[in-house]
């Protein structure tokens, strides 16, 4: 082992011309068009808030039903908009309207011990065939 380890070290490798890592090639960059300015469209004020100020996002992952995921990727795809962006809105939107939050949250918790109750099986059973 110890032997090809000492050929390998020992090998001629091949030169090779450094190259010229510089970031400006000194000429003139011609693929860009010189009027450009003019083909900038209008920024709003709005527009102009937002990009002031970044976007701070926090990466989570979802486990959802297979029917429920499938039917919001559709809602999504039809609007153009990405999942997140809309469960965001779904969420801002409960949190302006306490009415429809309550509605929410009563529907969330009945389907939140419906979970629990699985996963307690699944569990139970786990354990009895690992014990058998």
């Amino acid at each position: 082992m110890s032997d090809a380890l000492e050929r390998l070290k020992q090998r001629n490798r091949p030169n090779v011309k450094s190259r010229d890592t510089s970031l400006d090639s000194g000429s003139p960059d011609t693929s860009t068009s010189r009027n450009q300015e003019s083909q900038i469209p209008e920024v709003t004020e709005n527009q102009a808030n937002v990009s002031k100020q970044p976007l701070q996002t926090k990466q989570s992952t979802l486990r959802l039903e297979q029917g429920v995921s499938s039917r919001l990727q559709e809602v999504c795809r039809e609007n153009g908009i990405c999942r997140e962006v809309l469960i965001e809105a779904m969420f801002e939107y409960c949190e302006a309207n306490p009415e429809f939050l309550s509605a929410v949250l009563s529907e969330a918790i009945t389907k939140n011990e419906y979970r629990q109750q699985v996963a307690n099986m699944r569990r139970a059973k786990s354990m009895m065939q690992k014990f058998s």
